[in-house]
């Protein structure tokens, strides 16, 4: 009770709303193909059919139009904030899913992905929006709980699928967008855009807002500004493209770069997004069931639900990195005893009654695995290890790799089951997890419990700064550009 007795953790709840409705949203999107698929690719579909390359590119298709949200996106963000785009992306989706609900050919399944796939950068930019609005003790558990919020949309999408018709659950899936725009329209813009626009009243009043005006939340105020002056000067002096090029080769952009870039293989790699489209195809070609592959599915996402739910205290009480390395190890030899369980039942049957029911207990436990440790961490990280200055074009960057990575895994998955095996496909995305972990053992710093700033300053190879440089006989100083 204490918790929400406090005002500005409410304002932060009430921020965190609506980024778990469109959070829902996203579920519903991610998690279509697996009841848009089986209808259109049926003789017995409900008028229009695909061939199975049409309803593989339906699946990944929004993945590519995901290049033009990550180049555009994070610009306009930096130019007209956090609200604006917020609003923004919410009724791409909205858009996306009215298409859907009243398409009548292929053509208008593939704009409705196309459509979809440009806020796909709200992967990204929604966990640096937590990061920003939240209190740094609370940001990895709110970060958490809105990944969970994923899993319930798509929860609501397979369960809704056992009575309505796709079509029925595209317009349904309008509502949690709709609601996260009046949710936006509530809260102030965030106080790192401001700060870095030089608004420094308004960011005054916006950090107030949503932090109060203890001593500590005056002395992390003091610091922003302190430190978006130095940037606003740098910027104004060199603000031009040879000096973006040369920024981005700078340290503390690279570094950030490729950890986020090896977090999103490691995230795909893992089935963070291929279980939700492709978890049916996946049980049926394992089980031979279609009952048990429709139990199993829902338990998948019950399954991903309570993962997610119990990460809420694994990202609490454990460090980034224990929790990313101890759940990434476990996940990669879940998919290892898959692709060899798999193996030995095809090449020499090995195992007889005991396979039906033993592979999607694995398959199953990489789920849970995956969401309890491996999504909580990365997605985490991703909202705290860039600096402030480098955000726009970092979230940029890393959402082309995103969106490429997404497209080539939708594409794929389905055409890799078809030639190799389930052994080879989760044989092969292992290897990406066990080589991307490798790589970030040696190069991934612990954010945990930090604010933005420290994380910036040992990105940059800062020294801490002391808090009493900013106070004159108890008296905050005033910072001006």
């Amino acid at each position: 009770m204490c918790c929400f007795s406090d005002v500005y953790f409410r304002r932060q709840c009430i921020v965190h709303t609506a980024n778990c409705m469109l959070s829902i949203g996203t579920g519903f999107m991610l998690s279509f193909p697996a009841v848009l698929n089986p209808d259109i690719l049926s003789p017995n579909g409900t008028g229009i059919h695909a061939t199975p390359d049409q309803a593989s590119w339906i699946a990944g298709t929004n993945g590519i139009s995901g290049i033009v949200g990550f180049c555009f996106v994070p610009y306009v963000m930096q130019v007209y904030g956090r609200k604006f785009v917020h609003i923004a992306l919410n009724l791409f989706y909205v858009l996306g899913f009215l298409i859907l609900a009243l398409a009548t050919n292929i053509p208008c399944l593939y704009a409705a992905r196309i459509i979809q796939g440009i806020p796909m950068c709200a992967v990204f930019i929604t966990s640096i929006m937590v990061g920003e609005y939240s209190h740094p003790k609370r940001r990895g558990y709110f970060i958490t709980i809105k990944k969970s919020t994923v899993a319930i949309g798509s929860l609501m999408c397979h369960c809704l699928a056992l009575c309505w018709t796709w079509k029925q659950i595209a317009a349904f899936a309008v509502v949690p967008n709709s609601l996260a725009i009046l949710f936006t329209l509530t809260w102030p813009e965030s106080p790192s855009f401001l700060a870095l626009t030089g608004k420094y009243e308004e960011c005054d009043k916006s950090h107030m807002w949503l932090y109060g005006d203890s001593l500590k939340s005056k002395r992390e105020l003091k610091e922003l500004i302190s430190n978006q002056v130095e940037v606003r000067k740098h910027l104004k002096l060199n603000n031009n493209l040879k000096t973006v090029i040369k920024n981005m080769l700078r340290k503390d952009f690279i570094k950030p770069f490729i950890i986020v870039s090896l977090l999103t293989v490691i995230t795909d790699a893992s089935g963070r997004f291929y279980m939700l489209a492709y978890v049916v195809q996946i049980l049926m070609e394992v089980t031979k069931d279609k009952s048990i592959t429709m139990y199993c599915t829902i338990g998948s996402d019950i399954l991903t639900i309570t993962a997610l739910l119990i990460s809420c205290f694994a990202i609490r009480c454990c460090k980034r990195r224990t929790l990313l390395f101890i759940s990434g190890i476990t996940c990669a030899f879940l998919m290892c005893s898959t692709s060899l369980i798999t193996f030995l039942k095809s090449h020499y049957d090995i195992g007889g009654s005991v396979y039906w029911w033993l592979t999607p207990i694995v398959i199953l436990l990489n789920v849970f695995i995956v969401n309890v440790g491996v999504v909580p961490a990365c997605f985490a990280i991703m909202s705290e290890i860039f600096p402030l200055e480098h955000k726009g074009i970092g979230t940029g960057a890393t959402g082309v790799v995103f969106t490429i990575l997404y497209s080539i895994v939708m594409k794929c998955t389905p055409l890799m089951m078809e030639k190799t095996g389930v052994e080879s496909t989760f044989g092969i995305y292992a290897l990406h997890v066990i080589v991307g972990l490798l790589i970030l053992y040696f190069i991934l710093n612990e954010t945990k419990d930090k604010t933005l700033q420290q994380i910036e300053n040992e990105i940059k190879g800062r020294k801490q700064p002391n808090f009493n440089d900013y106070y004159l006989n108890g008296k905050p100083l005033i910072c001006t550009e």
